[in-house]
């Protein structure tokens, strides 16, 4: 009786110690769940990702399409526009006024004239607008896309905000595993400098 009485007492003694050695390893446990939870978070959000990638890449070619679609046919109707308009000018001087003609129909002629110029001006500006926009390159795409892209996250408001979130994630999930790399790759090092330490002679 008496030996398990000096067990019973002497037990509780332990318990400081245990718990002095234990909370240094608690806190690197704790940080490893954290990393570990952090990452599945991540893979997660990744996973998850794919059907808004691939619903938004598939609603870009569409738009993408329709709006090149737009931009060939405004181009063909200029292009149409323009020949009618050369064809009324050439009409127009060789219909031109005579030397025995009055100064005000010869004013009359210069002034059509000067208008059909100008007009065929306007469409040829214009002409060259839209096959800029057709052939043209924006800042990081063709100008074609860049439009097609703002047109459709303007009427889809919520999958560009899906989109936005994922592209994110996925940038945090690059800069966790550089980081997670990076700190791996110091540890080795200073493993190999702590070894090589210590097989040093004396």
């Amino acid at each position: 009786m008496q030996r398990l009485g000096s067990i019973r007492t002497q037990a509780p003694a332990r318990g400081p110690q245990a718990g002095q050695g234990g909370g240094t390893v608690d806190q690197a446990a704790n940080s490893l769940l954290e990393a570990a939870e952090s990452l599945e978070q991540q893979q997660h959000s990744l996973l998850d990702s794919a059907p808004i990638e691939q619903t938004y890449q598939e609603t870009l070619v569409a738009y993408v399409q329709s709006k090149h679609d737009q931009v060939e046919r405004i181009e063909v109707r200029l292009e149409a526009l323009v020949d009618r308009q050369q064809a009324r000018l050439q009409q127009m001087r060789l219909r031109s006024p005579g030397f025995l003609s009055l100064p005000s129909t010869k004013r009359a002629w210069q002034t059509r004239q000067a208008q059909c110029r100008a007009r065929l001006q306007v469409l040829y500006h214009r002409l060259d607008a839209v096959r800029e926009i057709k052939d043209g390159m924006g800042l990081h795409s063709p100008k074609v896309e860049e439009l097609a892209t703002r047109k459709m996250r303007a009427e889809n408001p919520e999958l560009a905000s899906d989109w936005d979130a994922m592209r994110l994630a996925v940038r945090q999930h690059e800069a966790f595993v550089k980081k997670q790399t990076q700190e791996q790759k110091q540890a080795q090092s200073r493993g190999q400098s702590l070894s090589q330490g210590l097989s040093r002679p004396k």
